[in-house]
């Protein structure tokens, strides 16, 4: 045999050990590393059936930039690779493409509008600043009584994706729409087609907010969403060009889950994290997040302020049974989209529990800020004392807080009504010494997590 006959034959045999080593690695890692809660039946824990049917890509980014982050951070890439390959069946030289199919792209079709008001419209979460998710038949272009007559027009499948929870937006002749798989399309409303698509390394959950900003070019139309490794993003809404792009938080659990809410050339963010989750690990030091809302120049994605939930940093309290230092106070992380008093110049946020002892006020509570300097001008809290972590609902509750709470963050957003007196809910609380919340607002028992 020549001797690069030889080397071709050396090559084949290391490359066929290596596969094998690396799918018994992958196997054994993720029964150490993994098996604890996605082989339990846990809430909200993807099984193993789950995460074979997701991509490879997927998983790898979910351990590398998204939720599981802070459960992988012990693996080396070549580990991370093993386990992805393990659950998935596949192999990174067999990697999916994830991308759309030419044929699904438009060919001459009209791009965004530059009127924010054309047609048709829903921008963001709750459609207006008060959040209250409805319109009138103008807006929407039909009448409560014809939506029996609703036929399907067109159907867009999330390219590599095996769920969505990003809420579309419809706005200047578009759907735009994040994916799990990180990518956010620009629909065209009458025919379905992609207009364009933007790749965000990690998945995005918020819906996509329109706005019109001022840049160094002129008054443009831009689209913001924040993803779920805490990193606001501003494209331009004809085009899917990247404006600008700004992290708005430090701690490597930050994600954004709420979507911003876009007011006055400015951008409000909403600050939640996976943190609590991340507690699962008996060795892991829980816990330091802090929730905050960070407003944000539209135009450049400059901080204009910032508010933690939580006035002050966490500070090591004790030591697990492990021996593990833990800290506090953390968590308040905000999930939902803020809201915002026009005639206040108020902005309203809910929160959810605190991850480790010691609790604190701003917890599951309803908060009220400055529209101008982000000062928290007053709170409520509804439920006191919850103080909670995943860890409490895993077979080893090492790190679940003493007295551990019922869980009972706010997973939605406020809304502004007006009631039979023309006055708001609001203003009626400003009225007491101590802000009361009307029976009518119910508090949401669960996340969007």
């Amino acid at each position: 045999m020549s001797l690069l006959g030889r080397c071709v034959a050396s090559f084949c045999v290391l490359f066929f050990c290596a596969s094998i080593l690396s799918a018994q690695d992958g196997a054994a890692l993720y029964k150490r590393t993994c098996a604890a809660c996605h082989d339990s039946g846990a809430e909200r824990v993807p099984s193993r059936e789950t995460l074979k049917a997701m991509t490879l890509e997927r998983v790898l980014a979910a351990m590398e930039s998204g939720a599981m982050i802070a459960m992988a951070s012990r693996l080396s890439v070549a580990e991370r690779h093993a386990v992805a390959e393990f659950v998935t069946g596949n192999s990174l030289g067999n990697a999916s493409t994830t991308v759309p199919l030419p044929q699904a792209m438009c060919a001459d079709a009209p791009r965004a509008s530059n009127d924010l008001m054309s047609g048709p419209q829903w921008s963001g979460w709750g459609a207006d600043l008060a959040n209250t998710r409805a319109q009138d038949a103008a807006t929407a272009g039909f009448t409560a009584a014809e939506v029996p007559r609703l036929k399907l027009k067109w159907a867009f499948g999330f390219p590599g994706d095996v769920s969505a929870s990003a809420q579309p937006t419809i706005a200047a002749g578009q759907v735009f729409v994040g994916s799990q798989g990180g990518r956010v399309y620009a629909l065209n409303s009458t025919t379905g087609c992609v207009n364009w698509w933007f790749e965000a390394p990690v998945t995005v959950r918020s819906a996509v907010v329109i706005g019109r900003v001022e840049t160094e070019s002129g008054t443009s139309l831009a689209a913001f969403f924040g993803d779920v490794f805490g990193v606001v993003y501003a494209v331009a809404a004809d085009t899917g060009k990247l404006l600008w792009k700004v992290r708005v938080d430090s701690h490597p659990a930050a994600r954004i889950t709420g979507s911003p809410t876009f007011y006055r050339g400015r951008l409000y963010v909403p600050v939640s994290s996976s943190e609590e989750a991340s507690a699962i690990a008996p060795d892991y030091q829980c816990c330091r997040f802090r929730g905050s809302v960070v407003a944000l120049d539209g135009g450049t994605g400059k901080q204009v302020w910032k508010t933690n939930t939580i006035n002050e940093e966490a500070r090591p309290t004790k030591k697990n049974k492990n021996g593990t230092q833990l800290w506090g106070p953390s968590g308040v992380a905000i999930w939902s989209t803020p809201t915002i008093d026009v005639k206040k110049n108020l902005l309203y946020v809910t929160t959810g529990d605190n991850y480790s002892h010691p609790s604190t006020e701003n917890s599951d509570a309803f908060l009220a800020m400055d529209l101008d300097s982000g000062k928290i001008l007053w709170s409520k809290q509804i439920t006191p004392s919850d103080v909670w972590n995943t860890a409490c609902r895993m077979p080893d509750k090492t790190n679940c807080p003493e007295s551990s709470g019922p869980d009972f963050d706010f997973g939605a957003s406020p809304i502004l009504v007006t009631l039979s007196d023309e006055r708001s809910w609001r203003a009626r609380s400003l009225e007491l010494s101590t802000p009361s919340i009307p029976t009518s607002v119910e508090k949401s028992s669960g996340r969007h997590a």
